[in-house]
């Protein structure tokens, strides 16, 4: 068997699809996999109270603490053709870019900081009086 069939079909013929230990299955609205409760929670009341900021809100907010950007993208982004969420969705999907824009800003590497001219100036220094002191007993005769 392929492994798509494997994956839709039951281990057990009593078990129903998709309730296997560990194996993360699509949400009750079709829209992507349930990562957690809470999650499926906030998006639940997401799409109830469409009209609403605060669900947004407190989806996006969840979101970004349990880095789950992709996830609640990819749910806006399904519900981008339809005919009464689509232009809120659309919205959305700008302030998620933002959102993982900033994220990923947040957490570049800092630049390297430069050597002080001092200390490369004092390196160089003490360098030319070792190389003078070494060529002054190598070529010095007595």
């Amino acid at each position: 068997m392929s492994d798509e069939s494997d994956s839709e079909t039951p281990a057990d013929p009593g078990e129903p699809v998709g309730e296997r230990v560990g194996e993360r299955v699509g949400d009750e609205e079709g829209v992507g996999a349930a990562p957690d409760a809470v999650f499926s929670a906030l998006w639940t009341k997401v799409l109830a109270s469409w009209d609403d900021d605060k669900p947004h809100q407190a989806a996006l907010s969840y979101a970004i603490a349990h880095e789950m950007l992709p996830e609640i993208a990819g749910r806006y982004r399904k519900l981008e053709g339809d005919p009464e969420k689509g232009a809120r969705a659309k919205k959305k999907m700008d302030g998620i870019v933002i959102a993982a824009t900033q994220l990923m800003l947040a957490t570049k590497t800092p630049p390297r900081e430069k050597v002080p001219w001092t200390w490369t100036a004092s390196v160089a220094i003490v360098m030319v009086l070792v190389i003078s002191f070494l060529a002054y007993k190598i070529f010095s005769h007595h």
